[in-house]
């Protein structure tokens, strides 16, 4: 009898493999836009299928079709936010397809954004994979913060609400917000009256426009949604961003500090 134990531990560890590797790799992952798609990705998601195409402005308005709906089939995840305009017919067909349907929270914020890959991780199976992938994004975002931090050092800014918790994260001083849509009148004036040293608006929803009109400061517009800019990771986002905050800046250095 004895024999057959290790026979039969030896069949047991290779189930074990087998289902470890359905669960860290063979299965695909529908994503509602390149953000949801780059949340998955950091959870360590390999296969994935984003419907939102990459070059719209504002993916969440994305108009679905029914070859859309088609790609959910042999699907395993449907990734979604939950405020796109298709998430409810897309999430209604995956649940009659039966994928497991996870609503992230989108938001660049660092610690938010990784505690939502996590949980896809979670779901997904592939913890290991978010491990590696949050100690090198943990590195990325702190030396990222660092050299914006230092290329700014008055940090009075005007910011796109739908980016305030970000310009705070980098260590901010927000003094005003604005949009989505072109301020008011009386909040133009109320920005102006601010004096912040810098305007940073959002690709997605820009709002900035009569604001510089108005005031002569540097202009930083940061994109959320991989895909413009040719970037398809949150790392990439990170940097291009970074980028952006890095030329304003050096451009204001070479003009004597004059937009």
């Amino acid at each position: 009898m004895q024999h057959k134990i290790p026979t039969a531990l030896a069949l047991f560890a290779l189930f074990l493999t087998n289902l470890s590797a359905q669960t860290t790799s063979d299965f695909r992952v529908v994503a509602s836009t390149s953000w949801t798609a780059a949340f998955a990705r950091a959870a360590g998601a390999k296969d994935i299928t984003t419907i939102a195409p990459l070059e719209l402005r504002h993916p969440p308005e994305y108009e679905i079709k029914p070859s859309d709906l088609m790609a959910v089939s042999g699907a395993c995840f449907l990734v979604h936010s939950g405020y796109e305009r298709f998430a409810k017919r897309l999430a209604e067909t995956a649940g009659n397809e039966g994928l497991s349907i996870v609503q992230v929270y989108t938001d660049n914020i660092p610690d938010t954004f990784k505690a939502e890959a996590r949980k896809l991780a979670i779901a997904f199976g592939t913890l290991p994979a978010w491990e590696t992938w949050a100690v090198s994004f943990d590195a990325t975002t702190a030396d990222m913060k660092a050299r914006v931090g230092a290329a700014y050092p008055d940090k009075r800014v005007a910011v796109h609400k739908y980016l305030k918790t970000f310009a705070e994260w980098l260590g901010f001083n927000v003094v005003a917000t604005f949009g989505p849509g072109e301020p008011s009148p009386a909040l133009l004036l109320e920005i102006v009256r601010a004096k912040p040293a810098l305007i940073i608006d959002n690709y997605h929803n820009p709002s900035a426009k009569a604001i510089m009109e108005a005031i002569s400061v540097p202009l930083v517009t940061l994109v959320n949604f991989p895909g413009p800019g040719g970037n398809g990771t949150i790392d990439e986002v990170f940097a291009q961003n970074e980028e952006s905050f890095l030329l304003a800046a050096s451009d204001t250095a070479r003009k004597g500090g004059k937009r």
